[in-house]
């Protein structure tokens, strides 16, 4: 059909145009129009859902890192329970630092399995966790070689501090995150965890411990 006789054929039947208009193209770009709405709310709903997701699948992680270290400090404190008993023996302690390695390798499975998607500040922390852990180790098989069998349980007890420290710091970081939730977080007011192998040594074995752990090759 020809520019002209379309031309001639409108002329003769204005009407027409209207019809098109009304009945053929208003109603095709209404479906056009629908179709895309539909199809950008489908993108929307799904990126929505991936995100909620990716966000609930964090705070588990969250959760597992948490409990895992938060269980290895309990071994610490089951540690320092156990080398406060013997003040003599250097086949007891080593024993017992073996027993607390194979007792918390579980726990190191959880957290590396959970490491991915935490940020560069808790990951940090994980291993400064990790690295007070591995100079508690090796500072005790020091003391233990020079015989200072009493001092085993005060190195303990001031790394366990050190360990709560970082894991409270990890706990405030968390619950920041956690912007739905109101929980009230105060760092200052968790000594229960600090303190978790007990009281404080005596000035007078604190200050030996202080004389000797500067001779030591690993500070």
């Amino acid at each position: 059909m020809t520019e002209d006789t379309l031309r001639l054929i409108l002329d003769k039947n204005p009407g027409l145009l209207s019809i098109l208009l009304t009945g053929v193209l208003l109603p095709l770009g209404i479906l056009l129009l629908t179709n895309r709405h539909n199809r950008k709310q489908k993108e929307s709903d799904k990126s929505l859902h991936v995100r909620f997701n990716s966000k609930k699948h964090l705070r588990i992680q969250e959760k597992i890192i948490y409990a895992s270290l938060s269980k290895i400090l309990f071994e610490i404190q089951q540690l320092h329970a156990s080398l406060s008993e013997t003040s003599d023996d250097n086949e007891f302690v080593i024993n017992s630092l073996k027993k607390f390695d194979g007792t918390i390798i579980k726990y190191h499975e959880d957290i590396a399995n959970n490491m991915l998607y935490q940020s560069s500040e808790v990951i940090n922390l994980i291993y400064k966790f990790y690295r007070q852990i591995n100079d508690l180790k090796l500072e005790v098989k020091e003391l233990t070689k020079k015989q200072q069998f009493d001092l085993v349980p005060v190195s303990i007890f001031y790394f366990s501090q050190k360990l709560a420290d970082i894991l409270i710091e990890l706990q405030g970081i968390f619950i920041k995150e956690r912007g739905d939730l109101k929980i009230h977080f105060d760092k200052t007011q968790q000594e229960m965890m600090r303190n978790c192998c007990g009281q404080a040594p005596a000035e007078a074995i604190k200050k030996k411990y202080d004389q000797v752990r500067h001779t030591l090759t690993v500070t």
